[in-house]
């Protein structure tokens, strides 16, 4: 972990940018709270005609609403529709309430994601934080590329925002080698014997990056090659949030709270990468941008080796979401 890149991150924010999002429908996971809450009140700042905020709790959700509009003086604008990133049902529940509610779909930021102290296993067999940020954040991406692609217009290419982290750049080796034959990487990190708290969380955020990989290419067109979608994964850095809020041992809070002293930004600064990433255009496709700049691939993300993994990784997502969600099938094959 990089302290010194962090209180420099700290200390250069970046720029707050103000791009018009009028008339737009846009829809931000996990937005009851922290950054995903900012964002959604940029949102509605910047002339955005609709901003559905896709909590688990809708009593959380509906508060968030109400400071939405106290904030922004605008009404009837942000909306609360329930969203639980552990359970598919829900995921699809959302998906299709998307899909007969809303004329079009400009942009999905797929904010939600988890970090838990210790092991534990979803109710589909995946360990929580895999479950969260790659299986359910891909399942839900997959659900809304073909609203998102139907929403396309001459002079507006739709945006699937993936909400990812730098921290994937500090994993520079897997314990597993996609040329053994062996468990893939998805499979590898199941297991507590493999569980770290951070360490999971930064591999969580490498396998989003190759599910981004992946859905980028379905996204794009096969017969112009551009894409129908911009799928863009984007960083907020080192950033106040609720996410470690797992962690409840006295001495884990006192350790967070002078660390977000000395390194973390504010949600509002955070929130501000999330509007410039969905202001990118085409040129974001397939990108990872974070502090206003689009970073060149982590070393597990380029090369021989990096395709390969991406491969394989991406087929564990797909046989894993198949496995619990039939549709999958039918998506993928739209797509491709």
């Amino acid at each position: 972990m990089d302290f010194g890149a962090m209180f420099r991150g700290k200390h250069n924010p970046p720029k707050d940018t103000n791009p018009s999002f009028a008339g737009r429908t846009i829809v931000v996971t996990g937005s009851n709270t922290g950054v995903g809450f900012e964002a959604s009140v940029k949102f509605v700042q910047l002339g955005a005609a609709r901003v559905i905020l896709a909590v688990r709790s809708i009593k959380k959700g509906e508060d968030a609403r109400m400071q939405i509009e106290q904030r922004t003086g605008r009404k009837g604008v942000a909306e609360v529709w329930e969203l639980d990133m552990l359970d598919y049902g829900s995921i699809k529940a959302f998906a299709a309430r998307v899909d007969e509610e809303v004329e079009r779909l400009d942009i999905a930021v797929l904010n939600a994601g988890i970090f838990m102290a210790t092991f534990q296993k979803s109710s589909y067999g995946w360990e929580k934080v895999l479950q969260v940020n790659v299986l359910s954040t891909s399942l839900l991406g997959l659900l809304l590329l073909p609203k998102l692609k139907a929403s396309k217009t001459a002079d507006f290419t739709p945006v699937l925002e993936l909400v990812s982290s730098g921290n994937h750049f500090n994993v520079t080796t897997l314990a597993t080698d996609p040329d053994s034959g062996a468990a893939g990487p998805l499979e590898t990190y199941n297991h507590p014997a493999t569980f770290n708290a951070i360490t999971q969380y930064n591999i969580s955020k490498l396998f989003l990056e190759y599910g981004h990989a992946g859905l980028a290419a379905l996204a794009t067109s096969p017969a112009t090659g551009k894409p129908d979608v911009t799928v863009v994964s984007i960083c907020p850095g080192a950033t106040k949030s609720n996410l470690a809020r797992d962690n409840t041992a006295w001495y884990m809070r006192a350790a967070l709270f002078i660390f977000a002293l000395l390194f973390q930004r504010s949600t509002e600064e955070g929130a501000r990468t999330y509007i410039s990433g969905a202001a990118l255009g085409e040129k974001g496709h397939g990108q990872f941008w974070q502090d206003d700049r689009i970073s060149e691939p982590a070393p597990l993300l380029s090369g021989e080796k990096g395709e390969k993994l991406q491969a394989q990784v991406w087929h564990e997502i797909v046989v894993a979401l198949q496995k619990d969600v039939p549709e999958v099938d039918g998506l993928l094959k739209a797509s491709g």
